[in-house]
């Protein structure tokens, strides 16, 4: 293991930490050259529409995503309530109002503005091409303001409620990860200054990864540090040209596999080692990518079953096969949580079959069902799942399955 290259600079901060590339599970290269292949494939094969959906549906799930991390009790349906207000223009004035007529405010209440703040921050930034440059401590803290703007009022009316002073830096030392102690707060300053010369002196996806893990590390602000953390990764991965067309984000991988983002990111704090949670950004990074290949082959599984000419409860018991590229029969019978009697089950795939609708493979004794429908998607999906499975010891079982 080695410390991490600071060229000439003297950065304390970043030298308790070690980093060794050679262990990452992605080069820089690659993760460019899938993000390169994915662009082109969107060119010609994503169908239009579905890349509208996979834009405005990547802000809604990003931003939900990072509410949940701040364990949100917000629905997605609710969510998409509040965010339907941003995508109409329209601002947020319901808290407003209850304060005016001396209502108390609620914790729902909280993280509906919560959740306000962070989709709004989402689409501005998405709006726009940002630049290194313009990455400095009042950017920082100016993230911060917007992502928290208003929130503090519910320190009135929220027991435990933990302050964010938006857009102000820590002002105090009390503040642990588990048992992750951060630098002091007179530090905080200077180590945000020395990691934003050190990213633009070394700016690449491995960097932009790191970036984010030592910043959580130096944990700038009383509350809302994930939040940050996350906002501008997304940025500055965008900076550097991937996601042109922002189709996908890390966020969202995170908010399914919480368990594992919090374990890394506190092998990382605790051992004053980078890879742990580098690892984990750059394997979110990756399947992100792969997850919007597969989206696209859901959409065309799913419209090829709309389109089919057979009865709707042949079409419901296939759905499954919409996010699985094959299942065992007594799996998919499995699916049906009993609503249907084996028998009606097997008639009704056997006339599926006799309408060229699946494809039925036996194995032994198993016999395997998929949906007859020859995408381009699945050539590509299929090697960069492969390439994915040579380097991860997981994958979650809706991208690996889904091939």
């Amino acid at each position: 293991m080695a410390k991490l290259s600071t060229d000439s600079l003297s950065i304390q901060f970043l030298d308790q930490f070690v980093l060794a590339e050679d262990l990452l599970p992605f080069k820089n290269e690659e993760i460019i050259t899938l993000d390169q292949e994915l662009t082109a494939y969107e060119q010609i094969f994503i169908n239009p529409n579905v890349e509208r959906s996979l834009i405005s549906k990547n802000v809604l799930l990003a931003s939900f995503a990072i509410s949940k991390a701040e364990n949100s009790t917000l629905t997605l349906s609710e969510a998409k309530e509040v965010y339907d207000l941003i995508v109409h223009n329209q601002d947020y004035d319901f808290i407003a109002k209850k304060i005016k007529l001396g209502k108390k405010l609620t914790q729902k209440d909280y993280e509906r503005l919560e959740f306000f703040n962070i989709a709004r921050v989402f689409k501005e930034i998405n709006a726009r091409q940002f630049k290194l440059a313009e990455l400095t401590s009042d950017f920082i803290k100016n993230i911060h303001l917007e992502l928290t703007k208003g929130l503090d009022i519910f320190g009135r009316y929220l027991p435990s409620f933990e302050v964010y002073k938006s857009g102000k830096w820590r002002d105090n030392d009390f503040i642990r990860v588990d048992n992750y102690v951060p630098s002091p707060r007179i530090l905080i300053v200077e180590g945000v200054n020395e990691l934003i010369e050190w990213l633009k002196k070394n700016f690449s996806i491995t960097n932009v990864a790191v970036f984010h893990t030592a910043l959580y590390a130096l944990h700038p602000f009383c509350n809302g540090n994930k939040r940050v953390c996350r906002v501008l990764e997304h940025i500055l991965l965008r900076a550097l040209g991937i996601n042109h067309k922002n189709l996908y984000s890390t966020s969202y991988y995170y908010h399914q596999e919480k368990e594992r983002y919090y374990k890394y990111l506190l092998y990382s704090l605790e051992r004053k080692n980078f890879n742990h949670f580098t690892s984990f950004i750059l394997e979110a990074v990756v399947l992100s990518i792969i997850a919007v290949l597969k989206t696209s082959l859901e959409t065309k599984r799913d419209a090829y079953l709309v389109r089919a000419e057979i009865d709707d409860k042949i079409k419901f018991i296939l759905r499954p096969l919409i996010k699985r590229h094959e299942i065992q029969f007594k799996t998919l019978l499995k699916m049906q949580n009993k609503k249907i009697a084996r028998q009606t089950f097997v008639t009704y795939l056997q006339k599926a079959g006799q309408a060229g609708l699946v494809v039925r493979r036996a194995l032994g004794k198993a016999v395997y069902y998929s949906l007859n429908l020859d995408a381009p998607e699945k050539e590509v999906l299929a090697k960069w799942i492969n390439l994915a499975k040579s380097r991860l010891d997981y994958i979650p079982d809706e991208i690996k399955l889904s091939i």
